[in-house]
């Protein structure tokens, strides 16, 4: 766990951890954030992730969001949905419509039953595999957003 008094993080939480974190959503939202979870660890098997303790966002990628540049995505709970949140959302290819959001990069899929997030389920993953290919392009480069956000406020 990391040492943030404010927001304290677990490294690569397990299942468990995450359900502990979970308990104060509804069965339903734990159970999508949780089906959510396992199809970005199927998709990306190597993912590096940590899970903020306070709020139970989980950031996935190498580089974290919050840490020392952009991760890849993140799952947050709301009360009646859950986000996949994508931090480069507006260079993926969104086929399937399943993005939303207006900010500059990011974009979420809300997800609000397990019912919907089965039949977006080959949706999601399609975005997914964009996102990881975004950050690999990066890594081959050494180039990353961060770097690019420098560069615009200097």
């Amino acid at each position: 766990m990391s040492t943030s008094a404010k927001h304290p993080h677990i490294e690569m939480a397990t299942e468990a951890q995450l359900a502990d974190l979970l308990q104060a959503k509804t069965a339903d939202i734990g159970q999508i954030y949780l089906e959510a979870h396992r199809l970005l660890l199927e998709t990306l098997p190597d993912v590096v992730y940590a899970t903020d303790c306070t709020d139970g966002m989980t950031s996935y990628g190498a580089r974290q969001y919050g840490y020392d540049g952009w991760g890849m995505a993140a799952l947050a709970t709301h009360a009646k949905w859950v986000s996949l949140v994508f931090m480069r959302g507006t260079s993926l290819k969104d086929e399937n419509h399943l993005l939303e959001g207006t900010g500059k990069n990011m974009r979420h899929v809300k997800l609000r039953s397990l019912e919907a997030f089965a039949r977006r389920r080959p949706g999601l993953q399609a975005l997914i595999e964009q996102a990881v290919g975004l950050n690999r392009a990066d890594e081959q480069t050494n180039h990353t957003p961060t770097q690019d956000q420098r560069k615009q406020n200097d």
